[in-house]
């Protein structure tokens, strides 16, 4: 008898020992569910990268409340089209990326396809192109291929998988195959956004009535004010790209691809202190894995303009220790520049031969000549500054050293003719900065107060130099006379 009253016991015991609470998600009235995740798909497509966080921050507020299949598969898939749109504008991870994996795991159905596609379409991950068409090696072509047949399949059923798809076809395909299928994608899902924008983002696809009409349907599209500033950058408007890319910062501030091209732009417009503030911050940026070497050389270039030359020349010791197969030319001719404005001909000497071995223009041959004048390595200077002529006859620098040279051996004939040439060259380039003045001064913005500053600089050292040119060919006609 003791056995089973000892069992009794136990079972009492167990059941007034208090149990663990099972929480249980809060449920939302089904039609209040289906309102509110409409307003969440409804800011998705929208399709900019800003309705994308409004639309992930909706979502996780419903994921709070509800484990609803719908619900859990469209956030999945804002999640990756946020995790791709950092990708292409470089904007640092927010987590979506990880936010999707944690979503894939509560779900049957697979997303690794568009998983490996985030990888495929890395611009960390340079695409080289052939006329303008991506070059892919063979494995990796074949790979892309296998991953697009995947894809294509599923183009219908939701805007993210068509817009994964989109991606991936343009980088991988040549455009005179694709150009009627990719154009007909949007037709499945017209009122997503996202893929009208992706289509614009291809170049040959990119129509400025249609981007500014996307503009003025969301005017959240920052990624859409990047496209239309590079394309008025490659039509030579630098005012509309700096307008456009100002707005898309503004609306997008931590996308290094707006920053760099803003980068580069104000540079153009000789705001040289402005342009090292905005390639500094983009090598301080997470997300400029690639994209260092774009920024450094212009960062060492605005350090140049702003008389930084030791700086410079740091920047460009790195930049050609850990890339030094990308444009060295130019990097070198940028070091050896430096190393001269510092007095230290030598060195500048030594680089621009460097440089000579990576680029042929008249700027580094002048810049060769310079140096090995300096030197008073006189037969040499004079072979760099003929080169240099060769290739641009309007090259004034390089014709007045040329009559130095000819003073410098008492040839005062052929010297009075080089600096008779190089005061009428400089003659001819003072009339154009002063014309190119003229339509700056036009600018009342003050954008353009840089530019105006270093032409008239410009314009002053010209007329010094021409002033000077016409003296020499004064002196020398005199000790040309002097010597008959």
């Amino acid at each position: 008898m003791l056995r089973p009253l000892a069992l009794i016991a136990l079972a009492l015991s167990l059941g007034c020992t208090p149990r663990p609470a099972v929480v249980v998600a809060p449920r939302i009235p089904p039609e209040v569910l289906a309102a509110r995740l409409a307003e969440a798909d409804r800011l998705a497509s929208r399709g900019c990268y800003l309705c994308l966080k409004e639309a992930a921050a909706a979502y996780a507020a419903l994921l709070a409340e509800t484990d609803d299949l719908a619900t859990r598969t469209n956030a999945l898939e804002n999640n990756l089209m946020l995790a791709i749109r950092e990708n292409e504008l470089r904007i640092p991870d927010s987590g979506a990326l990880e936010a999707a994996r944690q979503l894939q795991d509560t779900l049957s159905v697979s997303y690794a396809s568009y998983f490996k596609v985030l990888d495929a379409v890395d611009p960390a991950q340079p695409v080289y192109l052939v006329r303008g068409e991506p070059l892919l090696l063979k494995q990796q072509y074949g790979e892309q291929l296998k991953l697009l047949a995947e894809l294509e399949a599923d183009v219908s059923a939701s805007p993210m998988k068509a817009y994964f798809f989109l991606a991936l076809v343009l980088q991988t395909k040549q455009f005179k195959d694709i150009k009627a299928q990719v154009e007909a994608v949007p037709a499945a899902h017209p009122d997503d956004l996202s893929l009208q924008y992706r289509l614009l983002a291809f170049q040959p696809l990119y129509n400025d009535a249609a981007a500014r009409d996307l503009i003025g349907r969301e005017t959240g599209f920052g990624e859409v004010h990047l496209l239309i500033g590079q394309r008025a950058l490659l039509n030579g408007n630098i005012a509309a790209a700096y307008r456009e890319l100002t707005r898309a910062r503004e609306l997008l501030p931590d996308s290094v691809s707006i920053a760099l091209a803003l980068a580069n732009v104000t540079f153009s417009y000789a705001r040289y202190a402005d342009a090292l503030a905005l390639f500094d911050r983009i090598l301080a940026s997470p997300a400029a894995v690639g994209f260092g070497p774009q920024a450094q050389l212009g960062r060492a270039k605005s350090l140049s303009y702003l008389k930084r030359h030791d700086e410079a020349i740091v920047q460009l010791v790195e930049l050609l220790d850990i890339d030094p197969r990308n444009s060295p030319g130019e990097k070198y001719y940028w070091r050896a520049w430096n190393q001269l404005q510092a007095g230290r001909a030598q060195l500048a000497y030594e680089d621009a031969m460097s440089g000579l071995n990576a680029m042929r223009n008249d700027a580094i041959y002048r810049l060769a000549g310079m140096a090995s004048y300096s030197l008073n390595r006189t037969a040499e200077a004079r072979t760099y500054f003929e080169e240099a002529l060769k290739m641009n006859s309007a090259d004034c620098d390089s014709e007045r050293y040329l009559g130095l040279l000819d003073s410098a051996e008492l040839s005062w004939k052929p010297a009075a003719g080089r600096f008779k040439a190089a005061a009428s060259c400089y003659e001819v380039v003072i009339g154009r900065m002063q014309d190119e003045l003229a339509e700056l001064e036009k600018d009342i913005t003050g954008l353009s107060n840089g530019l105006i500053a270093a032409k008239r600089l410009e314009i002053k050292e010209a007329q010094t130099l021409r002033d000077q040119s016409v003296l020499n060919v004064a002196a020398a006609t005199r000790n040309a006379t002097a010597t008959r």
